[in-house]
């Protein structure tokens, strides 16, 4: 089995948007936590391969009228392809006779703590969770921007990446940084979560890849909050539920893992929410992260997949952060949807 043979049937059978390949040396100096080596030390190859967004999945949110698309076609619906993908190459790989590790994306794992008692004895940790963004710059599918999207030259921040590891010692692809990124900051400008910070950085290093490249340091606490949905300035639906609460994303410092947990907690209080699925979703249209960052690099032709007409040029929209009014104009915000005379005047303009 050569690289190229297992690439053209990824794409050509499965349909995977992009591949990359990185031998197993370019994560030399990686945490235990987040080395290949610790899930499988007979590693010799890392295959990082992308499933693209489609774009046209963001114009719901971006219009502020429809997030089902967005959730389906960006998130859990490309997710379980993603898996169904790294599936069928794990197979192709296997019938080869070389063993396939599959490495389906996991959440920020560091932030939970220990689950037990550090490992004696030089006992592997607990809850090593390899990083696909790192994986897939190291295999040479893109760079990481600023905010901490992976970008690739085909499609900018618009894919979900799956991860094998492998006995076979394939040809590794070239790691190229520092081509799509151009520091503009827009991603910054546009986050609703004030997430992104616009000067503080974290450079990563790969000393066994001769690399390393800086994005920010993301505030990953107000990111799972405004994801989440918790954030009042792009999320209609907790201002339907919740009209009263404040919650600035500005003044938050909790972390991810708090973010995680309140959104879990206040998932079903929102009818809109529990109608969409089971568990939490997103909710946020990664105003910044992706869709200004698409639209930028799509403009300033630092990408491959350009379209006939621009995504948007509108400004993103925004719901008021603060409660306009109080509980005892809202009172639960109980109204007849059959007669819009029952909404409040006074919060009328607070609906969406």
């Amino acid at each position: 089995m050569t690289s190229q043979e297992l690439k053209d049937f990824a794409k050509n059978v499965v349909g995977v948007d992009a591949i990359g390949i990185a031998p197993i040396s370019r994560f030399e100096g990686a945490p235990e936590y987040m080395s290949p080596r610790t899930v499988f030390p007979g590693v010799k190859s890392v295959i990082v391969f992308a499933r693209r967004i489609i774009r046209g999945c963001y114009r719901g949110i971006e219009r502020g009228t429809h997030w089902p698309s967005y959730q389906v076609f960006a998130y859990s619906g490309l997710t379980k392809l993603v898996h169904q993908a790294n599936y069928r190459i794990g197979r192709f790989i296997e019938d080869h006779g070389f063993l396939s590790v599959p490495c389906p994306p996991a959440a920020t794992l560091k932030e939970a703590g220990p689950r037990g008692p550090v490992p004696p004895g030089g006992k592997y940790p607990r809850d090593v969770n390899v990083s696909l963004r790192i994986a897939a710059v190291l295999a040479g599918l893109g760079e990481m921007g600023w905010s901490k999207v992976l970008l690739t030259p085909q499609f900018g921040p618009r894919q979900r990446l799956g991860l094998i590891l492998t006995d076979a010692e394939l040809e590794p692809d070239p790691v190229r940084i520092g081509r799509i990124c151009d520091r503009c900051k827009i991603c910054v400008r546009d986050c609703p979560g004030n997430a992104i910070d616009p000067k503080k950085g974290n450079t990563i290093t790969a000393p066994g890849a001769g690399v390393s490249w800086e994005c920010n340091d993301l505030k990953v606490g107000k990111c799972k909050l405004t994801h989440f949905g918790l954030n009042r300035a792009t999320s209609p639906h907790f201002v339907k539920t919740f009209p009263g609460i404040y919650l600035p994303m500005e003044e938050q410092g909790n972390t991810w893992v708090e973010g995680w947990n309140f959104g879990h907690a206040l998932f079903n209080a929102v009818p809109t929410w529990k109608a969409f699925s089971a568990y939490p979703i997103a909710i946020c249209g990664a105003r910044g992260c992706i869709i200004s960052c698409m639209n930028h690099l799509e403009k300033r032709r630092r990408i491959k997949n350009i379209f006939r007409h621009d995504f948007t040029n509108e400004k993103p929209w925004r719901l008021p952060e603060k409660p306009l009014v109080g509980h005892d104009d809202h009172h639960g915000f109980v109204y007849d949807p059959e007669d819009p005379e029952s909404v409040p005047s006074s919060i009328k303009s607070d609906w969406y």
